[in-house]
């Protein structure tokens, strides 16, 4: 195995298979690529548009260095043969399937071969926009393929918690932490904080994964309680969904990263209202990179969570925080428990380590 300092002598291909174009988990992958330790080569399969590929792979912290070519996913059997002949192709070292359909093409079309890896970014048997027996159904698929892996990278300890209770060993278990997609800018100045007005936001595509309609209440609820300031809800994304947000919540559309960093630094408080995850959210990194206090709802995705910073308790005390006029003390404590909460996980040195662990 190389060592971090020194790339092996032929560099590994990896191929990544990605069935979307928006959303978290392509950020994840640019996250990967951006991030990989020296050594790979990286080739990006997705479906591309009219203009080639999407252009969320166009954006981030600098130029990524990946060939992309398009993937037919339309249809099942078309995105499995789809896998097969890419790799036949490109003759990758490991095969990276991201999200719970990809997983599911790359280990029906590959029996051996290439290293295979596959991170749900979510396993699909977490939604809540679907009914019971669609879950179970989704489980049993996961059960009934857990041996066509080599290793089951999850994006984070709950995750990989729920990998184990499918059936996985220990043996083929990673972690990939996930990291920010953004940084912060300089530039913009802290949000005031007059008792006149909160502006609170979240990020992501207005989609049943983010519960927009949790937000929306949350906004509502805010307005409802401090009747003297102006609460402004701001949401960062946009999505097919958006053209249902009421008029008085801000929807910003798609936005570049140094947009979504200037767009975060602007929030008195980041709501993180997301249904289900993963890990710890990369948008709540990105909150936490702004320097926004964040609220999240708690989920299993992220144990031990302190309950100073969940939604119900966070709304109560904020509240309490803009009455008594004493909201930057409530968001010095808030950033200063999340740093506690995160400590050194999330870093790119951390996920260059797992990312380098993961494709040998």
């Amino acid at each position: 195995m190389p060592t971090p300092d020194v790339p092996p002598t032929t560099p590994r291909v990896v191929l990544h298979l990605v069935d979307r174009a928006t959303g978290g988990v392509p950020v994840a992958v640019r996250g990967y690529i951006e991030n990989s330790p020296p050594g790979f080569r990286h080739i990006v399969a997705s479906p591309h548009g009219s203009d080639g590929p999407a252009a969320v792979w166009a954006e981030g912290a600098r130029v990524l260095d990946a060939r992309h070519v398009d993937w037919d996913v339309a249809h099942p059997l078309v995105a499995i043969s789809g896998v097969r002949a890419l790799v036949s192709r490109f003759a990758p070292d490991v095969v990276h399937a991201h999200s719970s359909f990809p997983g599911v093409y790359a280990r029906a079309a590959l029996r051996d071969g290439p290293r295979r890896v596959y991170t749900p970014h979510c396993f699909a048997f977490e939604r809540r926009d679907v009914g019971m027996v669609a879950r179970s159904a989704y489980r049993g698929i996961e059960r009934a393929l857990r041996g066509r892996a080599d290793l089951l990278a999850a994006a984070g300890p709950g995750e990989a918690v729920a990998a184990a209770r499918l059936g996985y060993p220990a043996a083929r278990i990673r972690v990939i932490p996930n990291v920010p997609s953004v940084r912060r800018v300089s530039s913009v100045p802290p949000a005031p904080t007059d008792a006149e007005t909160l502006t609170v936001g979240m990020l992501g595509r207005w989609a049943p994964q983010k519960d927009p309609d949790l937000f929306v209440g949350a906004v509502r609820r805010l307005r409802a309680d401090l009747p003297g300031v102006r609460v402004r809800g701001r949401w960062i994304g946009g999505g097919e969904g958006a053209d249902a947000a009421p008029e008085d919540i801000e929807v910003t559309g798609w936005q570049a990263p140094d947009s979504v960093a200037a767009q975060l630094g602007g929030l008195d408080v980041y709501l993180h209202s997301a249904a289900w995850e993963a890990a710890v959210a990369i948008a709540i990194l990105d909150a936490v990179e702004c320097g926004v206090p964040v609220l999240a709802r708690p989920l299993a995705a992220m144990p031990g969570l302190p309950s100073a910073v969940q939604w119900d308790v966070g709304l109560r005390t904020l509240v309490a925080a803009v009455r008594a006029g004493s909201l930057a003390r409530w968001q010095d404590d808030n950033r200063a428990r999340w740093a506690e909460y995160l400590g050194g996980t999330f870093t790119v040195e951390a996920q260059r380590a797992a990312l380098r662990a993961v494709w040998g």
